[in-house]
């Protein structure tokens, strides 16, 4: 056997190797400022109230968002739940509440005075809940904007259920701070964000 010979059979044999399958974290985290309570969703009170709480955060991450912010987030949110709905999901709300999947202290960051909620992802409904790859926000931009297409990868500006979790963590890994900051086409995959669109379980915490 030559050389060219042996090296392409190898070449196939690592290609055809099984990926390993890594374990998807137990727990959803919720983050908020405790001044405020838990599950404020700025969206479901209405555009024109949500710009005026939105006009009121002066401190923290999110006085930081750009002008168009909130007509990002009323699109972005219309477009996760169609997605969801023709996936299968069934949504009893018109907008979600937000998680990351596993701890994120960059999400903490944002706030002042930092609160956690952290629920046992057994502990809800498959059907209320989609996922996106990282940040929705970001990874609808990514999908959106060619300008981006540095950071772009297959998953963005998708939504995913609980059953595809498992091959999409496998495909691309868990997000972390530590592989964000090493390479720069992963800058911007800080967490997979969770979204919940029933607030049985929430009533709990709220």
């Amino acid at each position: 056997m030559s050389i060219l010979t042996y090296c392409f059979l190898h070449l196939q044999y690592i290609l055809n190797l099984p990926k390993k399958q890594m374990a998807i974290p137990k727990f959803l985290y919720h983050y908020y400022e405790i001044n405020n309570g838990p599950f404020r969703n700025i969206t479901e009170l209405g555009y024109q109230k949500a710009a005026q709480i939105q006009n009121q955060i002066t401190e923290g991450w999110n006085s930081k968002r750009p002008d168009n912010y909130l007509d990002l987030r009323f699109s972005l949110e219309k477009r996760i739940k169609m997605q969801f709905e023709q996936k299968g999901g069934l949504p009893n709300r018109n907008d979600p509440f937000y998680f990351t999947l596993g701890p994120c202290d960059w999400a903490k960051s944002w706030y002042i005075n930092p609160g956690v909620i952290k629920i046992p992802l057994t502990d809800l409904n498959p059907e209320h809940l989609s996922f996106t790859y990282p940040d929705s926000m970001v990874s609808f931009q990514f999908h959106d904007e060619p300008k981006l297409g540095t950071y772009r990868k297959d998953c963005n500006g998708q939504v995913f259920l609980l059953n595809e979790l498992k091959d999409l963590i496998t495909t691309y890994g868990l997000p972390s701070e530590e592989k964000s900051e090493a390479e720069e086409r992963y800058k911007y995959d800080k967490y997979i964000e969770v979204q919940l669109w029933d607030d049985t379980m929430i009533k709990k915490y709220k």
